[in-house]
């Protein structure tokens, strides 16, 4: 069955969401999963069902999850977060897996990435810091999480791995496909964008679905400012801490307006920096596309 999508406001918000996630396909150790079947094209197609799921990291992966992906035909994961982001919560194994990892960034981002392993009250310690310092200069927040995103498509280390991932994605014929980075919306996001613009979904349904990460990190969002609230009560911060660890429509606009502006739009972006010809296209759309 198909779905359309429409950018959302806070009225019809909820009911898109419950309209496009079946409980069902919630994984509950990695709130963020969602399978992107389902989804329409401009040309009136559907992005087939089992064969691309988006996520965060896979560490908290419960046995009912697992059972969950099998079903559903898991063949392969494609994993973006750096070594260090690896090595402190790596993936659950799941046999007959094949996991791939394509880093997205080399090393440390501020914002996105971890450089080093934390508890739970360090990282809270790490991002008040963070907080203050950007409290000054940045009062919402949005000017931070907005010059994140250009880095995704403008690094070449990161277009370089990008590029990879649709290389991987046009040899995969068959069953799931899942790639993550830790918490599925920066550099997950872009990549979720990028594939869907290739495959003809309206930017709309890209923002659309963009935005459903807010309601499926709202429990990551929660932990944290609990964590933060050990340390200060200050609301205002609190609020701005919010306000970095989650998702907004500027956030995304930000990657498609720095793709216009240093690549010349995105068909350019899509055919010279993701390798991505006409043929390549019609490819993608046969594997993916009914």
């Amino acid at each position: 069955m198909s779905r359309s999508l429409h950018i959302l406001t806070a009225k019809n918000y909820s009911e898109l969401v419950i309209e496009m996630y079946k409980p069902e396909k919630i994984l509950t150790g990695a709130p963020n999963a969602r399978d992107l079947g389902g989804i329409e094209t401009a040309d009136g197609r559907c992005v087939k069902p089992n064969r691309l799921i988006r996520s965060g990291m896979l560490a908290r992966l419960t046995d009912e999850d697992v059972k969950y992906l099998k079903s559903a035909g898991l063949k392969t994961v494609v994993d973006f977060r750096t070594s260090a982001e690896r090595v402190q919560k790596p993936d659950r194994q799941i046999d007959n897996v094949k996991y791939i990892v394509c880093p997205m960034l080399e090393d440390k981002t501020e914002g996105i990435t971890r450089d080093k392993p934390e508890s739970e009250d360090e990282e809270a310690q790490r991002t008040l810091k963070m907080a203050h310092h950007l409290m000054a200069t940045d009062p919402d927040g949005v000017r931070q999480m907005r010059s994140l995103y250009p880095i995704l498509v403008t690094l070449d280390h990161s277009i370089e791995h990008y590029r990879k991932f649709f290389e991987i994605l046009l040899n995969h014929e068959t069953g799931a496909l899942l790639y993550h980075c830790t918490m599925g919306k920066d550099r997950v996001g872009t990549a979720t964008a990028l594939l869907l613009t290739a495959l003809g979904v309206p930017r709309e349904g890209i923002v659309a679905d963009y935005m459903i990460t807010r309601e499926r990190c709202a429990p990551g969002t929660q932990r944290l400012l609990n964590n933060c609230r050990k340390f200060t009560d200050d609301e205002a911060v609190l609020e701005f801490v919010y306000r970095l660890d989650t998702v907004q429509e500027d956030f995304i606009a930000a990657t498609f307006e720095t793709i216009d502006e240093v690549h010349g739009g995105m068909d350019s972006f899509l055919r010279e920096k993701m390798g991505l010809d006409e043929a390549s296209i019609d490819r993608l759309k046969a594997l993916y596309l009914e």
